[in-house]
């Protein structure tokens, strides 16, 4: 934690974790590399885990007649995972706003502890009467805060 943070009395919060499994063979290509479309899904399993964190699950937010709609997503790809393979994704918000949040999960091969993909994702919380985005509550908002993380993905991952 920086000495500034520690002044300002702010506490960064852990990663939570939102993800564990293994490569199957019905996950990879004819080179035993992981499909690209495994590591999206994956992702997406991350992400209701890191919902229910703070207290979003599919049951609660049908209920409320709403959904979460995923506005931005970016993927880096940094290393390969292969069939066999063991994989754990962390997963934390980078920024809470009044209608949005962005949040981060960082894939690691698990036996190896080498971060291999990450996916930046901003969402919002939609009415699925109106179609619109609307305000997260502020409980909401507090909720995500608690796990505020800072990214620790170099910036020259991908170019190496």
């Amino acid at each position: 934690m920086k000495s500034e943070e520690l002044k300002a009395g702010l506490r960064m919060a852990e990663w939570v974790n939102t993800f564990k499994g293994a490569i199957l063979a019905s996950e990879y290509d004819e080179a035993s590399h992981m499909n690209s479309r495994m590591y999206v899904s994956r992702f997406d399993q991350a992400t209701w885990f890191l919902l229910h964190a703070i207290g979003l699950t599919p049951a609660s937010i049908k209920q409320q007649n709403q959904r979460i709609a995923i506005v931005r997503q970016n993927y880096q790809f940094l290393d390969e995972l292969r069939g066999g393979e063991l994989v754990e994704i962390k997963s934390g918000f980078l920024a809470v706003g009044e209608k949005y949040f962005r949040f981060i999960h960082q894939m690691y091969n698990d036996e190896t502890g080498k971060l291999v993909a990450t996916c930046d994702s901003v969402a919002v919380q939609a009415s699925l009467e109106s179609g619109k985005s609307i305000p997260l509550t502020a409980a909401l908002q507090e909720k995500a805060k608690r796990y505020l993380v800072t990214s620790n993905v170099p910036l020259d991952a991908a170019v190496g």
